[in-house]
């Protein structure tokens, strides 16, 4: 038990803590965000390999204000970082894409979102949907519910998509 209290006006002790750890092939990532609400979110990531060295590693700080803003642009930034890589590995091996999904990691456009909301709201079913715009059928769920077509935990789109004849 602990007998320590704090004005709430004092109290630094991190109100939001999360904690995530990763596999990605034989490496470890651990992913640590937490703040007291009102000051930057700390957030660190960490990567090693099984001999534990450390493979990745970055580290800072986030206004809670800007987190929005800031996790689309990682996930751009990224996502881009991963389409560049890949096409520099396509262009040693004789130009082909080597992947299932062409369009896997990259950015959405407004014209995609309006044809994903519209080819869905059809009854398109899953499959095409993937083979239309090039994306895994993650990706797809995902945006969809990222465009506010279901909230929740998703059950209702996986049902949706799955239920649908092929």
């Amino acid at each position: 038990m602990n007998d320590i209290e704090y004005a709430p006006e004092l109290d630094r002790r991190p109100h939001t803590m999360l904690e995530r750890h990763l596999t990605v092939g034989a490496h470890t990532y651990q992913i640590t965000a937490y703040g007291t609400g009102e000051d930057n979110v700390s957030l660190t990531l960490a990567g090693w390999s099984p001999d534990g060295q450390v493979v990745s590693e970055i580290s800072g700080g986030i206004s809670p204000l800007d987190l929005p803003a800031v996790a689309d642009a990682l996930t751009s930034t990224l996502a881009g970082l991963v389409a560049l890589r890949n096409q520099g590995k396509a262009g040693s091996t004789g130009g082909e894409k080597s992947k299932r999904y062409p369009n896997r990691g990259s950015r959405w456009s407004a014209e995609d979102d309006e044809r994903l909301l519209a080819r869905f709201r059809e009854g398109t079913d899953e499959r095409t949907l993937m083979e239309e715009f090039g994306r895994s059928r993650g990706g797809i769920r995902a945006r969809l519910e990222s465009l506010g077509e279901f909230e929740g935990d998703g059950d209702e789109l996986l049902n949706r998509l799955t239920a649908r004849p092929e």
